[in-house]
């Protein structure tokens, strides 16, 4: 058995890479803050990774372009980001939690 660990920064380039080519949807720049952020001076990041034991969960913060259907961009998202944590980790992936915290109109993009 080979015993090795996964920092914190190796799990959020999984989720990066995992998301690189979505279409209509991509990561928060860390510049997008949301009101609670602005109240409590935080600033938050756009992927976060909490380890329980064998299990991970992960928040994003997403923007999302303009006029593409936000439920089905999430649950794309959610099964990537899942698939590929599992896949490239072992663990179980309890959740992927995501926020749209702006949506964007992209230019020559394929607004309905």
């Amino acid at each position: 058995m080979v015993d090795y660990d996964l920092s914190d920064n190796a799990l959020v380039g999984l989720v990066t890479l995992a998301l690189e080519g979505a279409q209509g949807l991509r990561l928060a720049q860390s510049g997008a803050r949301s009101v609670g952020e602005m109240i409590s001076g935080r600033r938050g990041k756009p992927v976060r990774v909490e380890r329980e034991g064998d299990s991970l969960s992960v928040d994003l913060n997403v923007c999302v372009d303009y006029g593409q259907p936000i439920p089905e961009l999430a649950r794309n998202a959610q099964r990537t980001v899942a698939e590929a944590l599992s896949a490239s980790t072992g663990l179980k992936v309890r959740a992927v939690n995501l926020t749209v915290v702006a949506v964007e109109y992209r230019e020559g993009g394929s607004a309905a």
